[in-house]
Parts: C-alpha cells; sequence; structure tokens
C-alpha cells in the first residue's frame, strides 16, 4: 500500500473534484455574462442604427409632400382656368394623400426605433432611482448566509471608483 501524505485524506479526490466543477461552472458564467453583454450592446447599436437611418426618409418625404401640396394647388388652378380637367386634379390629390401615409408611417417608424433604442438601453431607471437593488428581506437572507462587508449597503456606490476597484474593472476588448 502506498505512503498517503498528511494532508490527503479519503476526500481528496471528491474536493479536488468539486473545485474543477465549480471552476467549470464559474467559467460557464463567465461566457454566458459575456454573450449577454454582446447581444446587449448589438441591441443597442441596432436600435441607434435604425433611429438614425430612420430619419433621412422623412425629410425627404415631408419635402415629397410639400411638393405633392404644390401640385394639387396648380392643378387645382388650372382646372379652374380650364386648362385640365377634373381628373388631374384627383390624381394629384390621390398622390398627395399616398406621400402623406407613407410620410406618418415612416415618422412611425422613427418613433417605434427610438422606443427600441430606449429599452435596449435600459429604459426606465428612474422608477428605481434612489432605491436599494434588492429588497430588504432578500438583503437580510443573504447577509445571514455569507459577509458581503459593505456590498449590500443601501448607499450609493463611489463614482468614480477607487483605485483598488479600477485595477479588478477591466473594459471590454470588443
Amino acid at each position: 500500500m502506498p505512503l498517503m501524505k498528511p494532508w490527503m485524506g479519503t476526500n481528496y479526490g471528491r474536493i479536488t473534484n468539486n473545485v474543477q466543477v465549480q471552476n467549470a461552472l464559474f467559467q460557464q458564467l463567465a461566457v454566458n455574462y459575456e454573450n449577454t453583454v454582446l447581444r446587449a450592446v448589438q441591441e443597442v447599436e441596432d436600435a441607434m442604427t435604425g433611429f438614425l437611418s430612420s430619419q433621412q426618409p422623412v425629410v425627404s418625404l415631408n419635402d415629397a409632400v410639400d411638393a405633392s401640396k404644390r401640385s394639387v394647388d396648380l392643378s387645382l388652378l388650372q382646372y379652374r382656368e380650364g386648362i385640365v380637367d377634373y381628373q388631374r386634379v384627383v390624381d394629384s390629390q390621390r398622390f398627395l394623400t399616398q406621400q402623406q401615409d407613407a410620410l406618418v408611417s415612416t415618422s412611425g417608424d422613427v418613433d417605434l426605433n427610438l422606443v427600441a433604442m430606449y429599452k435596449a438601453q435600459g429604459g426606465g431607471w428612474q422608477i428605481r432611482e434612489g432605491k436599494a437593488a434588492v429588497s430588504d428581506d432578500i438583503r437580510k437572507e443573504i447577509t445571514k448566509r455569507t459577509h458581503w462587508g459593505d456590498l449590500m449597503s443601501t448607499e450609493h456606490p463611489e463614482y468614480p471608483p477607487s483605485q483598488e476597484v479600477r485595477g479588478i474593472l477591466h473594459k471590454p476588448s470588443w
């Protein structure tokens, strides 16, 4: 029988395996967190792009509506003078209505993209302003199980963070 070292007990294999399992779980959580952050950044970027790109057609359609209004006025004037028939007036009014519909629809797209951008950035944070991140019951439960130091305090964290925290945190590489 091989000699066992004093620090090697009967649980050595289980403890080592548990450490490896916990390390693997931590790695999985870190990858999941990174993917969540990347998806959130993509949502914000997509919403911002949609908001910015949906504004240009509104300008163009607004100009088209103004031109269509002038066309309706001109065709009405020409009809009164007897130069054109009434069909020309009806056609110009129909085209004006189509341009106005397109303008309203596109303006709605701008608004929807703005809402999507606020949502992607986590809009609604004003509701939680001045309130703790977790309820008192949950905080008491957590502090009974483990010592969190001042992490569970209701006071606002120091900003900008102290140098010790800056050494822990790092900017993403994307």
